[in-house]
């Protein structure tokens, strides 16, 4: 299995996974606790398939070989579990299609999902690809550690089964995708994909950044709306200017 073949494997997994959830916020929906606990972590799975996207592109853009040879820069071990969890994914997908699940039962899977490496592995994948790691902002929402952290909290109050629980601090030194730091821009935000989970900020000079809900450092995805005034940095890619580091103005 070569590099790019891991990225859409990855890719693939997060973005199931997202429907899944989302799914299972539908059929808890008559609680809106429950409900909107799934959404938003439908939301941050979403978030990883599209910044794996991103990085699958900025890998090929500064490594054009890869496109053109075989090239496996993935561990064997990385190969093995995404094939692991591929096959995991598919048993649960198909016991959702055949029956209706319980809060515990839809709970147990996110436990076995969230304990195996996939977010090890999303995190090696973002480190290859070539973006520049900076310390994770302590008031960040989006990002692993903040993530852990919501679902520790929602199992414990509703958690009556026996999985393992999270080890939460085993992510405490996480690190978020992002590039040295750039001057402070301003600008307002211009257009809102809320399906796909992206947007377009344009600077007072005139130029326009997209940006993607984990590219929000105070806020949330929820606070975005147009003509919202904003401070952010920028990351520079070969397709254009992103925004990151993303502040909300009074």
């Amino acid at each position: 299995m070569d590099t790019l073949e891991v990225y859409d494997i990855a890719i693939g997994i997060e973005r199931r996974l997202s429907n899944m959830y989302h799914r299972f916020s539908t059929l808890f929906k008559e609680n809106t606790e429950i409900q909107t606990f799934w959404i938003g972590i439908a939301n941050h799975e979403k978030s990883h398939s599209e910044t794996l996207t991103l990085s699958k592109g900025y890998l090929m853009w500064n490594h054009p070989s890869i496109r053109k040879r075989r090239i496996n820069l993935i561990q064997h071990s990385d190969t093995k579990e995404l094939e692991t969890l591929e096959y995991v994914l598919k048993e649960y997908e198909r016991k959702i299609r055949r029956e209706r699940v319980s809060l515990q039962e839809a709970l147990d899977i996110l436990l076995k999902i969230e304990n195996s490496e996939l977010n090890h592995l999303y995190k090696r994948l973002i480190n290859l690809s070539g973006f520049k790691l900076l310390p994770r902002p302590e008031n960040s929402h989006r990002f692993i550690y903040e993530h852990m952290k919501t679902i520790k909290s929602f199992m414990d109050k509703y958690y009556r089964g026996n999985q393992p629980a999270i080890q939460v601090e085993d992510y405490a030194d996480e690190t978020v995708l992002s590039s040295p730091l750039s001057e402070v821009l301003q600008g307002k935000i211009v257009e809102i994909e809320s399906e796909m989970s992206y947007g377009f900020i344009e600077g007072k000079d005139g130029e326009r950044y997209m940006f993607l809900p984990e590219d929000i450092s105070s806020g949330t995805w929820e606070d975005v709306k147009r003509d919202t005034p904003v401070e952010f940095s920028t990351i520079k890619l070969p397709w254009g200017p992103r925004a990151n580091n993303i502040r909300f103005r009074k």
